[in-house]
């Protein structure tokens, strides 16, 4: 399986994507990425695999002497730490808080209005806890309903096609029989 790539948008975290996504990216040689193979968020020049990206551009020393496992934002920790007691911030507040998780609220109202209403309402009950959840300095508990929130509005939109399908079947078989019968 391929790794899926981040970076970051000031505080927004951009993702996923694939390597050669991240490669056409608006990155520069400092800006933070992370994959699920990495414990820190990590300037984009110290990846092996984006290294010849910047020395292409003439954005790469020849001898760095940055240190790779510089850590700008740690995510075990961020995953592990209770951040309920901690006004909103990680337990060190000079670390930065992460960015927030998309909260997918237009997808969960599209898919509401749009498709499978009592689906689209759990994702729209998620979404809203992204929110709040973040606010609160419970950033493993925003993270879960952004996946939570996506999860429900991918299964309404399934739904919803699945119906609009077997809608589209019973017209045509009663379009047939009314043909058929007619022919008589």
């Amino acid at each position: 399986m391929d790794k899926e790539y981040y970076y970051l948008n000031g505080d927004t975290k951009v993702g996923p994507f694939s390597l050669d996504a991240l490669k056409s990216a608006p990155i520069n040689p400092d800006t933070l990425v992370w994959n699920n193979s990495l414990p820190d968020w990590v300037a984009a020049r110290t990846l092996p695999e984006l290294q010849d990206m910047f020395a292409a551009a003439g954005n790469t020393p020849a001898s760095s002497n940055y240190d790779q496992r510089e850590p700008k934002y740690n995510m075990n920790t961020a995953q592990s730490t209770n951040y309920s007691t901690g006004g909103g911030t990680f337990g060190d507040p000079n670390m930065p808080k992460p960015p927030m998780p998309e909260n997918y609220l237009v997808w969960a109202i599209l898919s509401t209005v749009l498709c499978c209403m009592p689906l689209g309402i759990v994702s729209i009950i998620y979404s809203t806890k992204v929110n709040s959840a973040y606010t609160a300095g419970d950033y493993t508990g925003a993270e879960k309903a952004s996946k939570d929130a996506k999860k429900w509005a991918i299964w309404s939109a399934i739904v919803a096609g699945v119906l609009w399908i077997l809608y589209l079947i019973v017209i045509i078989i009663i379009g047939v029989g009314a043909a058929m019968s007619g022919d008589m």
